[in-house]
């Protein structure tokens, strides 16, 4: 069996261009050109990995932040495990050691230089997030203002449902706050969060209250609320970052707590007329990933075709209780 080797990458952004290194003449790889950082050792964690090899291969200091992605390559003798973090430069001029080259690249430029095999999917997956991204800050308003038209009455009575009266609902990726007003307006108690700057603060102006920024990446509630909202949002998530958000959902719960999802309904991942990314499940695929949250019992899984703009949509929806804390130790 070959051995597989975990390596950290660095996408470093600064005035919205990615740094990147080539890689010198005569080392593996040489004349390729990459995201800088480098193996993991076993007592490492990915942050202290990339922080050392940053400051040993460049002379930079930095502060290493989400988790953008994973790509794994087979380079014939060895199969390579590239885990890749967005990364702030703190301080430093950037010397080159192991490289001959660098370069900082415009989102349009990504492609124009020659990547290492196992960079090349970590490119398009930052090229889609950084797309989806700014389609929303682009759109912001004109986005809040068509969604908040949507009806989902229909929608809220499974999951309201399943909750204590006055329960504490999670609205994660509240967009134009539409759902968080209906719950507000039901007697329930609502965070309402998102993960961009410009419609947190569209929905703040509609619902007039605090929009916190989070991440799906960066959620960190424990124990906090009987409800978690995510109607349509994590449905940009990248899926290899699913796994870890869906654990964070199940910490922010209480116990006896429930989650709803809803996501497209596809058998592969799609890209739309607007550049958006879209992660999408079938109904089996999506009792794959809530089944293997240890956290999580299944209470249901459908799906449903309903209209979306000009046309109709087919959604897959998840609905799950949070296991006792007690109840995992038995």
């Amino acid at each position: 069996m070959k051995k597989q080797i975990d390596v950290t990458a660095a996408i470093i952004v600064k005035d919205n261009k990615v740094f990147a290194a080539r890689r010198r003449a005569g080392l593996h790889l040489g004349g390729c050109w990459e995201f800088p950082g480098g193996k993991l050792e076993a007592e490492d964690t990915p942050e202290q990995c990339l922080n050392r090899e940053l400051e040993e291969e460049f002379k930079i200091t930095t502060r290493v932040g989400a988790f953008v992605g994973e790509s794994v390559y087979d380079y014939g003798s060895k199969i390579v495990c590239l885990l890749a973090y967005q990364v702030q430069h703190l301080d430093g001029e950037f010397l080159l050691t192991d490289h001959d080259a660098l370069c900082w690249l415009s989102l349009n430029e990504l492609d124009s230089v020659q990547w290492a095999p196992a960079h090349i999917p970590l490119v398009q997956q930052y090229k889609s997030m950084t797309i989806t991204e700014a389609f929303y800050t682009n759109n912001a308003q004109a986005y809040c203002a068509e969604t908040i038209a949507f009806d989902m009455e229909d929608s809220y009575p499974l999951f309201l449902d399943q909750l204590p009266n006055g329960a504490h609902i999670l609205d994660l990726g509240c967009g134009s706050g539409r759902d968080s007003k209906a719950f507000l307006e039901k007697g329930y108690a609502v965070t309402p969060i998102d993960g961009n700057a410009k419609i947190a603060a569209c929905a703040e102006q509609y619902l007039e209250c605090s929009v916190a920024v989070i991440t799906f990446q960066t959620l960190d509630y424990h124990n906090k609320f009987n409800g978690v909202w995510s109607s349509a949002s994590l449905l940009h998530c990248p899926r290899l970052q699913l796994p870890d958000v869906l654990k964070r959902i199940a910490l922010a719960l209480c116990d006896n707590g429930v989650a709803y999802f809803s996501f497209k309904w596809g058998e592969v991942d799609s890209v739309d007329e607007r550049g958006r990314h879209f992660t999408n499940f079938t109904e089996d695929r999506l009792v794959g990933l809530l089944g293997a949250v240890p956290d999580f019992t299944m209470i249901n899984v459908w799906s449903e075709t309903k209209p979306l703009r000009d046309g109709k949509q087919r959604w897959v929806n998840g609905l799950v209780k949070r296991q006792a804390r007690s109840a995992l130790f038995l």
